[in-house]
């Protein structure tokens, strides 16, 4: 006898699940990643890949759905697009080692972008997040990460999963129709890594989000899909991780047994940069703080897992994209600075002489594999002195990876702050903040899209 389609098994379960078997924890850390997408959203509008969405999305502002910082409304799926491509610009979010990727910003946009859509509440939209990463991250746990190391992206490729899920639970779509929205993403799932250090990579994410809304409108349409497209020889499984290389009980035996964002858990980035950099980043800030007046770096050597590594070594990037992405780049600024910040990522910053002879002094290196510890985060860095001695730090894990070194509320609403500085006054950025928590008591999500939509005549450079 025939199994029953994963799909099914998924459907069912998001068509019956209510925020009443959400655990308080798992709320919160939602919540607290929706300020931060917003507030890495909106400080993403100087970036140059704005330039070419606000052309790519008109200046007619037809539709129910906010694009935010740009002024103006749009249809569902060209909000998703919109606001899941600038979400995703900055490289400055929440960060999930299950998925291998970014849950919260092919998710939130697609479900924003619903709920503006059908006037549905702040518990919908917190329900529908809630959902999308769930059903985005079991989905990783089955092809994780083989299909990382395969070279697609999984904020995008496993990401459309949750903007379906996510947008399908706001439209109070059926089990039936929610297997439907879950197998016809299998067909829209796109993104690689070689996309990276390109504008290409955040609008795959934001495909991802636009994906996850026209699946959910085209089965609410009537269109028909394959219950078995994730299993099949050629289905999604097989073809994006190969024979043999995935679970299927990973995808359905666990869903919300425990939620993920309750375990392991989400973190949120502290740097404006690649996730896969971090850990490397934090030692460098340990070194720096260490360092006197009088001590004279002669060369920096940098060590982060091999599986990282290879995305991550650019030792001359050419572009504040590329940067981000550079494992030289940031651990330079890190030694430098302490300290990383959206505006070492310019590109009059990269290009800065102090910048690029720093730069010149780190030399990147998979970590050997005797080091590697027991997760793939762990990073070193080594500097060597002009008077001959070394110093050394290693991080297991990047600050906010835990619950011991979690951001707290206070964190993320100075975060927040810090990204909304040139686009929000205070008054607004202190109303976002306290709508996101006290969503559950929003009867509509009207006032709290509006402010982040803004108008066209405010600041966008930074």
């Amino acid at each position: 006898m025939a199994t029953e389609p994963v799909s099914h098994v998924l459907g069912r379960w998001l068509a019956d699940v209510s925020l009443d078997d959400v655990p308080e924890v798992a709320r919160a850390t939602a919540t607290r990643s929706m300020l931060d997408c917003w507030g890495v959203t909106l400080a993403a509008l100087g970036q140059p890949v704005v330039s070419v969405v606000d052309t790519y999305a008109g200046k007619d502002g037809t539709g129910p759905a906010s694009l935010l910082g740009l002024g103006r409304r749009g249809t569902p799926e060209l909000a998703a697009f919109v606001n899941a491509t600038l979400g995703h610009a900055l490289d400055f979010y929440d960060v999930s080692h299950t998925q291998g990727g970014h849950p919260t910003v092919a998710v939130l946009p697609a479900a924003l972008a619903a709920a503006e859509t059908r006037k549905a509440t702040g518990k919908d939209l917190l329900l529908a997040l809630c959902a999308g990463i769930e059903v985005t991250t079991k989905i990783a746990r089955g092809v994780n990460f083989t299909h990382y190391d395969k070279g697609w992206h999984p904020t995008a490729t496993l990401g459309v999963f949750g903007a379906a899920a996510a947008v399908a639970k706001i439209y109070g779509l059926d089990a039936d129709q929610c297997a439907g929205v879950l197998s016809l993403a299998t067909a829209m799932s796109s993104g690689l890594k070689s996309s990276f250090g390109t504008m290409a990579k955040p609008m795959q994410v934001g495909r991802a989000a636009q994906s996850g809304v026209m699946c959910a409108e085209l089965v609410a349409a009537g269109a028909t899909t394959n219950p078995r497209a994730f299993e099949e020889t050629q289905g999604f499984c097989t073809v994006y991780n190969g024979p043999d290389s995935y679970d299927l009980t990973e995808f359905a035996d666990h869903l919300g047994a425990p939620w993920d964002l309750v375990d392991p858990g989400i973190a949120i980035k502290l740097h404006p940069c690649c996730g896969g950099t971090h850990a490397a980043v934090d030692a460098a800030i340990t070194l720096h703080d260490a360092l006197r007046p009088d001590d004279t770096i002669e060369r920096i050597d940098a060590y982060i897992h091999p599986r990282r590594f290879a995305h991550l070594d650019r030792p001359a990037p050419d572009s504040p994209l590329a940067a981000k992405f550079s494992l030289q780049h940031t651990v330079a600024i890190a030694v430098a600075h302490g300290e990383v910040h959206i505006d070492d990522f310019t590109p009059t910053a990269i290009l800065a002489d102090s910048v690029v002879a720093t730069r010149d002094k780190v030399h990147g290196h998979p970590l050997p594999p005797d080091r590697l510890g027991p997760e793939h985060f762990a990073a070193e860095v080594h500097l060597t002195l002009a008077d001959g001695s070394t110093r050394q730090a290693r991080m297991e894990r990047p600050r906010g990876r835990t619950p011991e070194t979690a951001l707290t509320d206070d964190d993320i609403r100075r975060k927040f702050t810090s990204c909304t500085r040139d686009v929000l006054s205070a008054t607004d950025q202190d109303r976002v903040a306290d709508l996101v928590a006290t969503i559950v008591e929003l009867s509509d999500v009207d006032e709290l899209a509006g402010i982040l939509r803004g108008s066209t005549d405010q600041p966008r450079d930074r």
